[in-house]
């Protein structure tokens, strides 16, 4: 057992040990106030240059530039968010913190051929959490040189969708740089470049463009790249939309909805007009043949509401539809389809969505 010395001992150890535990704790505490106490720093941006200019970029040329920007806080600064005021401008790198006196850059790309010719001035707006200056804006100038013009312009190849269509391009200099087609490409595979001349050196150029025949109407755009090559010997590619249309030799006009509107069913009310008629017109475009339209029915819609009346005003290529309402409804909406049957191969029954307004009873 122990003696009465022994137990004497321990306790005043345990009793020490709890008051330096103690006094620890007040101290960590009365710091951890001082420094919450303490005043927190302000970050500050600052761009090395607010404004710069980029000079003359040919049309098609890529660049890439830094934009320096520096923290004179004594708060590290969060860098969010770089916004281009244009999708000419693509941010490459940024940095997401600058510590305070550093000087950080973030590097742009911008593609010219996303410009017009001519002086322009462009931004890049910076999100931070400077607290005075949150959104600051770089602004950059500069002069996009064109360097060709095109004749036609738009370029388009419109045509029926089962015959090919081509079409003669020329290019010809806008600048004292002149110029010289290195190549050139349908971007997409839309169509070929089936001729290709220098007509006068540095000046003119002819291109032949062709697309063959679809299956089915369908209009789509795909850019004419070409290779560009001026004195200076700097090359660029440019390119420049070929709209291409392959029609429907069967043009109905409106082409989709064919609509009674509450003006049209007004007319039926009260002492108005005891019958209302509006007309569809179907032209056909095939030189070559002759197009018969067989009947006109209506679906979806009370027997007996309407009147159809074809006429043909050009003997196998244009027909006008007259379609007659006479019966004001209490229905405030009806809904259904007008069927046009011709002799066309390809679809012989071609379908407008129709809707005829009422609700003023």
């Amino acid at each position: 057992m122990m003696n009465t010395h022994t137990t004497l001992h321990i306790r005043h150890s345990v009793l020490l040990l709890a008051l330096v535990a103690a006094i620890s704790l007040i101290y960590a505490i009365e710091f951890n106030k001082q420094v919450s106490a303490a005043p927190r720093g302000t970050p500050k941006i600052v761009l090395v240059e607010k404004e710069s200019d980029y000079g003359d970029l040919l049309q098609g040329e890529l660049i890439e530039r830094d934009i320096l920007i520096r923290n004179d806080g004594d708060e590290v600064l969060n860098l969010w968010r770089a916004n281009p005021s244009c999708s000419c401008t693509k941010i490459l790198n940024k940095p997401a913190k600058v510590a305070p006196g550093e000087t950080v850059s973030v590097r742009v790309q911008i593609d010219s051929k996303k410009i017009k010719p001519g002086d322009t001035r462009k931004g890049v707006t910076f999100e931070s959490d400077d607290p005075q200056q949150p959104r600051l804006q770089f602004i950059f100038t500069t002069r996009v040189i064109g360097l060709f013009r095109t004749v036609p312009d738009p370029i388009q190849l419109i045509g029926l969708m089962g015959e090919t269509k081509t079409r003669t391009v020329q290019l010809f200099a806008i600048s004292d740089l002149g110029f010289e087609v290195a190549g050139a490409r349908s971007r997409n595979g839309e169509f070929e470049i089936i001729d290709f001349n220098e007509v006068e050196k540095h000046r003119l150029y002819e291109l032949e463009l062709s697309t063959g025949p679809s299956d089915s109407p369908r209009s789509v755009k795909d850019p004419l790249d070409l290779l560009i090559r001026v004195k200076d010997g700097r090359e660029v590619v440019v390119g420049r939309y070929v709209e291409i249309e392959h029609l429907d030799p069967v043009q109905i006009t409106p082409p989709r909805v064919f609509q009674f509107g509450n003006k049209d069913t007004d007319r039926l009310l009260g002492d108005g007009d005891p019958v209302v008629t509006k007309y569809i017109q179907v032209q056909y475009l095939d030189k070559a043949k002759s197009l018969e339209v067989k009947s006109v029915r209506l679906e979806g819609f009370p027997d007996g509401l309407f009147e159809i009346e074809v006429q043909e005003l050009v003997p196998g290529k244009t027909f006008r539809i007259g379609v007659t309402l006479g019966e004001y409804r209490k229905e405030r909406l009806l809904r259904g389809k007008l069927i046009i049957v011709t002799d066309e191969a390809r679809l012989p029954e071609r379908s407008l969505q129709m809707a005829v307004k009422f609700g003023r009873l």
